[in-house]
């Protein structure tokens, strides 16, 4: 059976619907649908999201009911027709009122007062005219009093993030209470000043929060990110994390310390407890970041929540593989830091999977000297990990292409092979096979390829631009022209005006040669520098000889051009 990020893959490059256009409409952040697709999440957290995905992506029942089974979720029925069910969050009303005069200062009422004695009439209404103008100032002042003796209720303002810090309840039997509050916003507020980070504020809730429930009822009535909030006794002292986007993982998010006598509370929750949630504090602002797309201010974050990083092993590799990830995600990616955080959680644990996934795909789109082989053996740890998940096997093929020769191309036919067993109808495992049967010159393989693969994904973005250069190499130019300006209306800048520019000089239009492999070295330079350099000097030779009204793309060359990487 095939994997819940396998049959994703499939159903969203056969139909085009891009990761953000899936997102919004399942109601998740594009990176989520990065994880799903890449296996780094297993699936879904409700059957609600499986059928928003099949919703957009325009499933059969049967494939709907597939792919709920994958993500372990009973099928529909095939004959039952499901429209999910989504009920858009609204953001909560207000429920602080503004301090407001006329609210607070009534219009003077007219109130019927009975006529005294002849003789004592005018002394006692000039004592109520006194009594009157002295008590205005004594209800005005009261008013203020009891104004801002109420509580105060911190609301998230327009572009900022807020944390809110609730009173940890006191379970000590009525011993005297400690302000823990107080020592963790100290602490945080310390960590972000020092860092600059004006867009997030530290405020205290006013209020002792009980449960889970009235956490995510702080979160919705603030707009904070993150709820800070917890309890004491005579014998520990524990601190949990709520925030706007709880799941299963967010829910158990806690700092719990223990003390072996009731004299070392103070301690503690001085020194030890502080310093723990703003590492966890800090750590769960930057996934919310992260998550949300956010990636440079959850990497900065990130890296605070690293300066003093945890001593747990389990801790610091999360951490890490955090790290790796928003630099590996960032624009433009930084893939260096990348490969270096990932190689720092491989170093605490070996066996992360996740982790030699990740740093694969940065080598593989890093391109170094030796980031091919580093790739090879990442992807080689993944697969007798998960032996029976296709994507690996596709990763690996892709890099023996990049190396060039016959054993590689052996090599990568295997794993393309391997890959279609196990997921026969994925588009990139087919994609993969068909340039190293073009790399082979294996015409028939390589037309069946592409023609099941104009079946199964007709708007794969490799597919035009391959026909192109697979007809180009095997010297039929009529036939690889309509190929080519496909491939450049869909991607202008991309390989296919290389490619138009060799079939425009087998076809003796020359003139239209020289301006398309000029166009593609410029879009190189700017893109490329590195593989600029490397080839200008063949480019240099081949605008030579177009000039000087020759061909340059005879057999041998064309035979060169096929073997190359």
């Amino acid at each position: 059976m095939r994997t819940f990020a396998q049959l994703l893959t499939q159903y969203t490059a056969r139909t085009g619907v891009t990761d953000a256009e899936l997102a919004r409409a399942v109601g998740v952040q594009r990176q989520t649908i990065f994880r799903w697709k890449e296996g780094l999440v297993a699936r879904p957290r409700s059957a609600e999201d499986v059928l928003h995905c099949s919703s957009k992506l325009r499933l059969t029942p049967e494939e709907r009911d597939e792919l709920l089974m994958a993500a372990g979720f009973p099928p529909v029925g095939h004959d039952q027709k499901v429209e999910p069910s989504r009920a858009e969050p609204s953001r909560p009303a207000d429920m602080t009122a503004a301090p407001s005069q006329s609210a607070s200062l009534e219009a003077p009422v007219a109130v019927p007062v009975t006529a005294a004695p002849r003789g004592r009439g005018r002394r006692s209404s000039r004592y109520l005219a006194l009594m009157g103008g002295g008590a205005l100032p004594v209800i005005i002042l009261v008013l203020a009093f009891v104004w801002y003796a109420r509580p105060h209720y911190p609301q998230a303002r327009p572009g900022e993030t807020l944390v809110a810090i609730g009173q940890f309840a006191n379970y000590t039997g009525g011993a005297q209470g400690y302000n823990v509050a107080g020592r963790v916003r100290e602490a945080l507020e310390r960590e972000l000043t020092a860092d600059r980070l004006a867009a997030v504020r530290v405020a205290s809730w006013p209020e002792v929060i009980q449960d889970a429930t009235a956490a995510q009822a702080a979160v919705r009535r603030s707009g904070a990110e993150l709820i800070i909030w917890g309890e004491y006794d005579s014998g520990r002292v524990v601190a949990r994390l709520t925030t706007s986007k709880p799941d299963a993982e967010s829910d158990m998010l806690r700092v719990e310390k223990l003390t072996a006598s009731p004299g070392d509370l103070p301690a503690v929750i001085n020194g030890d407890l502080p310093e723990e949630i703003r590492y966890v504090a800090l750590l769960t602002l930057g996934q919310l970041y992260v998550d949300q797309g956010d990636l440079t201010r959850g990497r900065a974050i990130l890296e605070q929540a690293a300066d003093r990083p945890p001593a747990d092993a389990t801790a610091l590799a999360g951490l890490y593989f955090l790290l790796g990830y928003a630099s590996q995600q960032s624009e433009p990616a930084d893939l260096d830091a990348a490969i270096d955080y990932y190689s720092r959680v491989l170093a605490l644990r070996p066996d992360n999977v996740a982790a030699h996934n990740n740093r694969s795909l940065a080598y593989l789109r890093r391109g170094g000297p030796d980031d091919l082989t580093g790739a090879v053996a990442d992807l080689t740890e993944v697969i007798q990990a998960l032996p029976e998940d296709a994507a690996p096997f596709i990763n690996r093929a892709a890099a023996y292409l990049r190396f060039g020769g016959a054993e590689y191309l052996a090599r990568a036919v295997a794993d393309c092979d391997r890959a279609i067993a196990l997921a026969p109808d994925w588009p990139e495992a087919i994609f993969n096979c068909s340039v190293a049967h073009v790399r082979q010159a294996n015409r028939p393989a390589w037309q069946a390829d592409f023609a099941r693969l104009q079946t199964l994904a007709p708007n794969h973005p490799g597919l035009q631009e391959a026909l192109c250069w697979a007809y180009m190499l095997d010297d039929e130019p009529e036939t690889a022209l309509p190929y080519c300006d496909k491939a450049i209306a869909l991607a202008p800048a991309g390989p296919g005006r290389d490619s138009r520019g060799i079939v425009y000089a087998q076809l003796g239009r020359l003139t239209e040669a020289i301006a398309d492999l000029e166009e593609y070295a410029a879009s190189l330079r700017r893109g490329d520098p590195a593989r600029h350099d490397r080839e200008l000097a063949r480019y240099q030779t081949w605008l030579a000889a177009l000039r000087a009204g020759q061909n340059p793309f005879d057999g041998p060359t064309l035979d060169q051009l096929r073997r190359e990487p």
